[in-house]
């Protein structure tokens, strides 16, 4: 046994664990958003439009915002990720239709009407109707220092993020929220 273990733990495996830990690491802070802005951070000022034509800009709004970069063309993280957010979706409505913050999606696709509604008038994304806005997606990602989507933002009415995450917990949106009340 401790023959076998040696031959395991030589150089050229020892350098293939290394090699693999340091690609697992890179994967995780790539897809971890490092650069993401932290709570206590100014929320970045974006322009956006609803579905229906109305432009605003974020400072525009005197309510809590949750502000969902959601994504629908991941190939490696589109499952997991989106799974997770389409289970929380009607939560984040819900608050929303409670009057306690703003939902705000915006979606990694072309940002046009048509094919934002083909994207959520069925299947999957249905969920999201009514909640996505158009904007600069690119300008957004650079302020907001979003490397990979999904990723979630409550903003407060003072326009302070006050949580952040790539997935959002609803325990915890719950909790901001009535602690910024």
């Amino acid at each position: 046994m401790i023959l076998r273990f040696r031959r395991l733990i030589n150089k050229k495996s020892l350098i293939v664990f290394v090699i693999t830990g340091l690609l697992f690491h890179m994967l995780f802070r790539a897809r971890s958003n490092p650069d993401a802005l932290q709570a206590g951070s100014p929320a970045p000022d974006i322009a956006l439009e609803s579905i229906d034509g109305q432009k605003f800009r974020l400072s525009e709004l005197n309510e809590p915002v949750m502000l969902a970069f959601f994504n629908t063309h991941t190939i490696l993280s589109g499952g997991l990720y989106t799974k997770y957010y389409l289970n929380r979706m009607p939560y984040l409505k819900g608050i929303e239709d409670a009057g306690r913050a703003k939902l705000i999606v915006v979606l990694d696709t072309k940002q046009s009407k048509n094919i934002i509604n083909k994207e959520t008038s069925s299947g999957k994304y249905k969920v999201l109707e009514k909640r996505v806005y158009l904007g600069n997606i690119e300008q957004a990602e650079k302020d907001y220092g979003i490397s990979i989507w999904p990723h979630f933002f409550l903003i407060n009415k003072e326009h302070t993020i006050i949580y952040e995450a790539k997935v959002p917990s609803v325990e915890l949106v719950d909790d901001f929220l009535d602690r910024s009340r």
